[in-house]
Order: C-alpha cells, then structure tokens, then sequence
C-alpha cells in the first residue's frame, strides 16, 4: 500500500505485522520488541500502562513485577532497533506508560477506518494474526469491512 513511500513510516498490520522504513522493511532483534510495537500500533496512539502490557504480552508469566521487567527489557530493545533506523521518535513515553505516535506514521488499518479512498482493498480479513489479542480489532475491522462494502454478514444468511 504504502512501502513506496520515501521519508516515512509504513506500518503493515494486513496479513501480518511489519514496518518499513523509505520501503524498506525494518528488521527487529527481538520478536517481543516487534510485538509490543504491534500492541501499540493496535491501542492507535493511546497510551498503555505498564501493567496492560506486561498482562497481554507476558501473559503466562504469574510474576508481574518479573512481567513489568520484561516489558521494560523488550522497550529498551525496541528503542534501540528504532534508533538505528533513526524512527524513534513514532515511539512515546511517560512514567509507566507507552504509545505510539500516530502522526509520524502512516499504516493500512489506520487508513481503512479513516476511510482513506482505496485502502479497505489492502484488507483481506487478516489483521496481525501472529499475535491473538489482537483478535478483538479484526471483529471489529470485519464489521466496519462489510458495513462500508454494503456486504451480507458472513455470518448470516444460508
């Protein structure tokens, strides 16, 4: 959609999660630092508490003090991966609390839901299937999908 894009930020949340950089797909050291990127990516430039991030990305640690650890550990990789494609800046962040700054990105599920001409055709009924929480965006992607095409439910009529 947009990896042509040169001087900025395309994140790809369609069919799976991924950012470039002037076209060119940023790699990342750790897939935990990808995903807390993702979880922001998805909160649309809320800002998440430390203790949400730490219950969804660390979700089978029982030791949330070791889970808030965690968190801070995938920041810090997450920051440095960025700063080596000098972007970090889309990143934000406060006493316990992240986001992502949506003003210095541009990405495709953000387009679809401005209604942006176009985009909804990047839209294949996959939304960062990597990662299960993010389940609850793609209903609702799905039902503002087929609202604006004036499709029939697919889980309706036979």
């Amino acid at each position: 959609m947009y990896k042509n894009v040169s001087g900025k930020v395309y994140i790809k949340t369609f069919d799976g999660f991924d950012l470039y950089k002037d076209g060119k797909m940023v790699y990342f050291s750790s897939a935990k630092a990808k995903e807390l990127l993702a979880f922001l990516v998805d909160r649309k430039g809320r800002f998440v508490p430390l203790s949400q991030l730490a219950e969804n990305l660390f979700e089978n640690e029982k030791d949330i003090r070791k889970a808030k650890r965690l968190v801070h550990t995938a920041f810090n990789r997450l920051t440095k991966t960025l700063k080596s494609y000098e972007i970090e800046d889309i990143l934000k962040r406060g006493r316990g609390i992240y986001a992502v700054d949506c003003s210095r990105i541009l990405c495709d599920s953000y387009e679809m839901e401005a209604r942006t001409e176009g985009s909804s055709n990047f839209f294949l009924g996959e939304y960062m299937p990597e990662y299960s929480w993010a389940e609850v965006t793609l209903s609702n992607l799905l039902r503002k999908y087929y609202d604006e095409n004036q499709l029939p439910d697919h889980e309706g009529d036979s």
